[in-house]
């Protein structure tokens, strides 16, 4: 068996496992400074979640394709949620929060007449 014909019969199938990568930052709305700890979930065909870091970046990797909800939460921020449809590529998403430790007005939202 020649290399080429084993690549294409043993190693196709799993070229079909595509991941997605979920890459981003979440900065405070206020300050603009990163959120650090700040919990980031995906739900969807996978579920995974990750923490922010000291940058307020988090990376969700080995998502399969379909589409999400990310939700990102945390103390002193309100909980975040998008809808997203991820492929087979990196998706660089980005959340700016509103942290109420330092912007009391977030907290209390002006209601809707």
């Amino acid at each position: 068996m020649t290399t080429r014909s084993f690549s294409r019969r043993f190693l196709a199938p799993f070229a079909a496992l595509a991941f997605a990568l979920l890459v981003g930052r979440i900065t405070d709305q206020t300050t603009g400074q990163p959120l650090e700890g700040l919990r980031v979930s995906a739900v969807g065909p996978t579920r995974s979640s990750v923490r922010t870091d000291a940058d307020g970046r988090y990376v969700l990797r080995n998502l399969h394709p379909g589409r999400y909800t990310i939700v990102v939460r945390g103390k002193g921020v309100p909980t975040v949620r998008a809808a997203l449809r991820l492929t087979d590529r990196t998706l660089k998403r980005n959340f700016v929060v509103c942290n109420v430790a330092l912007d009391y007005s977030c907290a209390n939202p002006p209601q809707r007449r």
